[in-house]
């Protein structure tokens, strides 16, 4: 039975491993600030892992009272700019989860296979065949 596929649980432990690693990258984002710039970094923003606004600076070279659309414009790109930031990087790390997810899930469905067609677990497999009643065979004659 040395060639009979076994269940390698080190590397299903690896596997799991990895994805705590991953998960728990999620959670780093909670902690961190992205930045956004509009007009050469005139203007720029951070935003906290909920893409709130935390920070706000504007150089004063930018503020016109004769046209505070324009600084309103600014403000607005770099905000989006900064939570653009947090988007993309969600995605990656949520990207990377879902990769070892899928890693793993195939890891599993290979060694399921494996499992599933071995003489342990499956006698055809094994060559032994079960005697099929005929019609002839009425109940308690075998």
């Amino acid at each position: 039975m040395a060639d009979s596929p076994s269940f390698d649980i080190a590397a299903l432990t690896r596997r799991m491993r990895d994805l705590q690693g991953n998960l728990a990258g999620l959670g780093g984002l909670k902690d961190s600030e992205m930045t956004g710039h509009a007009r050469g970094g005139l203007v720029t923003a951070k935003v906290d892992a909920d893409g709130m606004l935390t920070s706000l600076r504007v150089d004063p070279s930018v503020i016109d009272p004769e046209d505070p659309q324009s600084l309103e414009e600014m403000v607005v790109t770099a905000v989006a700019a900064a939570q653009s930031t947090l988007r993309e990087m969600r995605k990656q790390q949520v990207g990377e989860f879902t990769e070892g997810m899928l890693s793993l899930a195939d890891g599993l469905r290979t060694e399921n296979r494996h499992l599933r067609a071995s003489p342990l677990t499956d006698p055809q497999a094994a060559g032994f065949t079960a005697p099929v009643p005929s019609a002839e065979d009425g109940p308690g004659k075998r």
